[in-house]
């Protein structure tokens, strides 16, 4: 029998993508044998983001005192000081810019005060069948297809839906029954298909998907940023398609971003990209990119929880260009950003807040790390050079 240690120990090594692949198909074998294998290692996942995140906040101190109080919570408490050693190398190399930016406070702060830049919120415009279209909000409703599909949305936003079917009725063919959810610029929204499978959507995207899914494949079709929590199902593929271009899964957790190329990066479980005839899997932690100019889709190593933490409420900006972070802060803050030094776009800098935090606490942090300077007026976000 395999030890519970010697499990959490192979958990971590494919989290940091340490396994070769005869150990990274064992992992994948153990989680296959029981739910009970998958929920354990879901919770091992997200409580290794949280340490991640508590380096980049600065919530864990060098000597561990902090970690040591949140590790005794869980039952394995030796691959924990694992993760804690992975911290202090995360540390030595990629935080020591945020580690060492508290020294610095004498630089003054040119942020304007007394100004107040709304985050956003969870709102979308549903688009049934019909043609409707009803604005969704922290309202509960229900409403009804012309298949005879309910559509209930709860107090908190969520959108889900029961078939005919399932409450007794006759299902009529809902090939053609569509519906569309677009978030504006300044929101954010999630839902429930009528598989089971989760999916959260950033600002400024639009899904459109049908109410039922029949045939072989379950179809989705994708503008902007969204996260999927896929209901396995081996019979019928899940693939979400953005232009020609379509991510293949059958159950596993992994983020779309369509903003600028098509970006995919993987969580848990497999995906393929498929475009033209060509399929590039991805394993865990990896993200594959299609650029849509030459056509070529390219796949690299990276850290998931800079690419999927607005999903949990949180920035997370790590060795990133200004121009790509003042980009993610205008679709949710509703900002307008001017550069009056075209220079300081390509200047790369590591930061995190809280999506629904003052902004402003991050230009604050950037202005001590950088040469940028921050005025802000209203929602416009001017950017010189000191």
């Amino acid at each position: 029998m395999i030890e519970q240690n010697e499990i959490d120990e192979k958990l971590l090594a494919y989290l940091l993508d340490e396994l070769d692949d005869v150990e990274r198909e064992e992992v994948k074998a153990w989680l296959e044998e029981c739910e009970c294998n998958k929920e354990y290692f879901r919770e091992f996942q997200r409580v290794h983001l949280e340490f991640q995140w508590g380096v980049y906040a600065r919530e864990v101190k060098s000597d561990f005192n902090v970690l040591r109080k949140k590790l005794r919570k869980h039952s394995s408490l030796q691959v924990w000081y694992g993760v804690a050693a992975a911290v202090v190398i995360l540390l030595s190399v990629g935080g020591m810019l945020l580690w060492n930016s508290g020294e610095i406070e004498e630089k003054p702060v040119q942020v304007a005060k007394k100004v107040t830049i709304q985050p956003g919120k969870s709102q979308a415009i549903l688009v049934l069948s019909s043609g409707e279209e009803v604005a969704m909000g922290n309202v509960s409703r229900q409403l009804e297809e012309k298949d005879g599909t309910s559509v209930v949305v709860s107090e908190t936003g969520r959108i889900s839906y029961q078939s005919a079917e399932g409450k007794g009725g006759i299902t009529k063919d809902t090939a053609r029954v569509m519906n569309r959810l677009v978030i504006p610029r300044g929101g954010e929204f999630n839902l429930t298909l009528s598989d089971g499978t989760h999916v959260w959507l950033n600002a400024e995207t639009e899904l459109r998907y049908p109410v039922q899914f029949n045939g072989k494949e379950r179809v989705v079709y994708l503008k902007g940023e969204a996260y999927f929590e896929v209901s396995k199902n081996k019979e019928k593929p899940f693939l979400v398609q953005v232009d020609d271009m379509s991510v293949k899964v059958y159950g596993t957790e992994f983020n779309v971003n369509t903003y600028n190329n098509i970006e995919t990066v993987l969580v848990t479980g497999s995906v393929s990209m498929n475009q033209g005839g060509k399929e590039v899997l991805l394993k865990p932690n990896q993200k594959g990119v299609f650029d849509q100019v030459s056509g070529k889709i390219t796949v690299e190593d990276v850290d998931v929880l800079a690419y999927v933490s607005w999903k949990n409420g949180d920035f997370i900006f790590r060795n990133e260009s200004l121009n790509s972070i003042m980009d993610k802060l205008s679709r949710w803050y509703g900002l307008e950003v001017l550069y009056q030094d075209a220079g300081l776009q390509d200047v790369r800098l590591s930061g995190n807040l809280k999506r629904y935090k003052d902004v402003r606490e991050l230009f604050v942090s950037f202005e001590k790390i950088s040469d940028a300077r921050f005025k802000v007026q209203g929602n416009k976000v001017i950017v010189s050079s000191k």
